[in-house]
């Protein structure tokens, strides 16, 4: 089994590139063949294959070539889907746009979690306007409107 020349790794028989540091195998590291692949592209760190510039997973294997995790949007997301939904759901739709697939149920959970915390808030703020209303209301005395109403009967 042959192995890289610049890294060391197990190779398959007759690969071309290195699938862990995409260094060339084939012995002749031409600088037309190194400028041809910067020129029509970038080498799949997975795999091998030249990946044409503007994809951002590999046409051969499918692997991602930027694999961001968005930890800090993902957490700032949640905690602003609590706290303020409006953000939560704008975290929620960058995270649908990113490429990797494994944040898209993050940003899917997000959307609905702010829109359901934005109704509780909603309710809860409406029935605090309402109780503070209405305690306003209660504290006129009993010769007071009330009275009045009652008295005339309207």
């Amino acid at each position: 089994m042959p192995f890289c020349s610049n890294c060391g790794k197990e190779l398959k028989e007759g690969t071309k590139f290195c699938s862990g540091c995409g260094a060339s195998q084939t012995g002749e590291a031409s600088s037309t063949n190194t400028q041809q692949n910067n020129i029509s592209g970038t080498i799949c760190p997975k795999c091998g294959s030249t990946i044409p510039f503007g994809n951002v997973a590999c046409t051969n294997c499918g692997s991602l070539l930027n694999p961001d995790k968005h930890t800090t949007a993902i957490v700032l997301g949640y905690i602003c889907s609590v706290f303020l939904p409006l953000f939560g759901i704008i975290f929620g739709i960058y995270l649908l746009t990113r490429p990797n697939k494994d944040v898209h149920k993050h940003g899917i959970i997000m959307i609905i979690l702010s829109i359901v915390l934005a109704a509780i808030w909603w309710l809860f703020f409406s029935y605090m306007a309402y109780t503070s209303r209405m305690s306003y209301y209660s504290s006129y005395p009993s010769y007071g409107r009330s009275s009045y109403y009652n008295r005339y009967g309207y």
